[in-house]
């Protein structure tokens, strides 16, 4: 077999759920953008799942929807940024809804195939409408390393 098929082979039988991320950190939308903006900073995180009171997805925030946030904000120029996020704005008017997500049991090819029609780096991992992980283009980058040697 060639080396290219190999790959293919790999990508096609393994499995999201057995190379995602499980213990994940979840928001709100009623969050606070100052809130989300300290959890990003101390955690070193770049995906924020938001989440509902049944753990089901409502949409995701990203450094880059943080980023937007902080832009937009700036623009205005009638206050500061670190008062304009800790007086009103919350995660709601920020978040990217209507995100694509996939299945634990979901191929990695299907992930790959996702990343590259999107504009983004993570994907919500959702089984029974249940958020139960979450799979980024970090997690495939240690999956194809960990296959590589």
């Amino acid at each position: 077999m060639t080396p290219g098929k190999n790959l293919n082979d790999l990508l096609e039988n393994s499995r999201i759920g057995d190379h995602m991320t499980t213990n994940i950190l979840v928001g709100k939308e009623e969050f606070s953008m100052s809130h989300i903006t300290r959890l990003f900073n101390e955690l070193k995180i770049h995906h924020l799942p938001i989440v509902d009171d049944h753990n089901q997805i409502t949409g995701i925030i990203s450094a880059n929807d943080l980023l937007r946030s902080f832009s937009m904000v700036l623009e205005l120029g009638e206050v500061s940024l670190s008062e304009e996020f800790e007086a009103r704005e919350t995660v709601r008017d920020y978040i990217t809804r209507n995100i694509e997500v996939c299945g634990p049991d979901d191929p990695i090819i299907n992930a790959i195939k996702k990343f590259e029609k999107g504009n983004f780096h993570a994907l919500p991992v959702v089984e029974n409408e249940q958020l139960v992980g979450i799979f980024t283009s970090r997690d495939l980058i240690r999956f194809i390393s960990e296959h590589n040697k």
